[in-house]
């Protein structure tokens, strides 16, 4: 008890210095914890099993709640009707069907072993499923400011096999958002032989859905963009307190991942990893319900304030700040090693910058913490 209080006193009081990464330290959870403990479910094991939209099952699941997370996300998404989803075990496991699910759909329509297209800026769990699903898979290069250079995709491009394009919605470092308009124009005039479109939107696909401005909810709707699956986290801006996620894809992708039946299991499994969190449904389904499309509005003009209010007191202070459109990542000059370390900043070097660190604006920041933040950074820069 002594080493655990230790430990719960120590992170705690840093709660507020991991920057460099996007979590919201302010999750709103601990009345759902309270909830938890007083009905009993702390000490009980919830595990939801292949398809939540299952109807003959009759072990201990959260299916229900886990199906009004996604109806909720597929309509913020703009699937209309024709959607199927799951809560993931993180943004990388959304990645991970998105691929699969995109590699399996055009095995449907062509013979054809397919590319997988990627920014060099995108997440890096795209390039490793690439791998990990043994596709080809072909770096992009990217723009200065982090989007994928299209130009470079057109001429890496192979029309004569099917591609999988995926796309982000937010680069990992940068905060950059692939211009879909202009990757559509290319598969249009190229005509490959068959393509699936990913996007993944790990950290903005929490705020964009719910932001006033029609282009910022353009970028994710799946009737406007056209794209065919979805990868967005729980645990970046929905302020999920441990990995999880959510993937929801078109009802043409579901079908063309479902094997023979599991008997045991009364039906077919289109997952790839059989059990997941019955507690991280709950706790998705708390934190819509709590909060409504209208307090997700709100958590998302705040980030995008804080970003814009970071990025400004970093400029008077005299260093070199940047921010792409829509992003609440904010890139400067990497300041001092004991800065990186107090704040855990993520740091990286590219070319026409040089050295940089970025912070991520999250829903519990405050212009007094970045001011505070900004002038110690200030204090001792190289």
């Amino acid at each position: 008890m002594e080493r655990l209080c230790a430990a719960a006193e120590s992170l705690y009081a840093r709660r507020f210095n991991q920057l460099g990464y996007p979590f919201d330290q302010e999750s709103g959870l601990s009345g759902f914890y309270e909830w938890l403990a007083g009905t009993g479910l702390g000490g009980v094991t919830l595990i939801n099993v292949g398809d939540p939209y299952k109807t003959d099952w009759d072990m201990l699941n959260t299916d229900e709640f886990e199906r009004e997370c996604v109806d909720f996300l597929a309509g913020a998404y703009g699937f209309g009707d024709d959607y199927w989803g799951v809560i993931s075990n993180g943004g990388t496991d959304g990645n991970m069907h998105g691929i699969y699910f995109g590699r399996k759909a055009l095995a449907e329509v062509s013979d054809i072993p397919p590319v997988l297209y990627v920014s060099e800026e995108a997440h890096y769990s795209l390039k490793k499923i690439g791998d990990i699903q043994n596709i080809e898979t072909r770096a992009i290069r990217a723009k200065e400011m982090g989007e994928m250079d299209v130009s470079d995709f057109a001429d890496k491009l192979d029309p004569s096999r099917p591609a999988i394009v995926a796309i982000a919605i937010g680069g990992t470092f940068k905060g950059a958002i692939d211009d879909q308009k202009a990757i559509a124009e290319v598969l249009r005039s190229a005509k490959p032989v068959a393509v699936y479109r990913h996007l993944d939107v790990a950290l903005f696909g929490g705020y964009l859905p719910f932001l006033d401005d029609p282009a910022a909810r353009e970028i994710v709707d799946a009737s406007k963009a056209g794209f065919d699956s979805v990868a967005v986290s729980g645990h970046k801006f929905f302020s999920l307190n441990e990995p999880a996620g959510v993937f929801i894809c078109r009802k043409k992708a579901l079908e063309s991942v479902r094997g023979s039946p599991i008997p045991y299991l009364n039906g077919t499994i289109p997952t790839i990893s059989c059990s997941r969190s019955g507690l991280d449904a709950l706790k998705l389904f708390w934190r819509i319900k709590s909060l409504g499309a209208d307090g997700l509005r709100r958590q998302a003009v705040r980030a995008l304030e804080m970003a814009a209010l970071l990025l400004s007191e970093l400029s008077k202070a005299g260093i070199r700040a940047y921010k792409n459109p829509y992003s609440n990542t904010v890139f400067f000059d990497r300041p001092s090693a004991r800065a990186v370390k107090k704040y855990a900043l993520a740091c990286g070097e590219y070319a026409g910058f040089g050295k940089l660190a970025h912070i991520v604006a999250m829903q519990y920041f405050t212009p007094e913490l970045i001011r505070s933040i900004v002038s110690d950074i200030a204090e001792d820069r190289p």
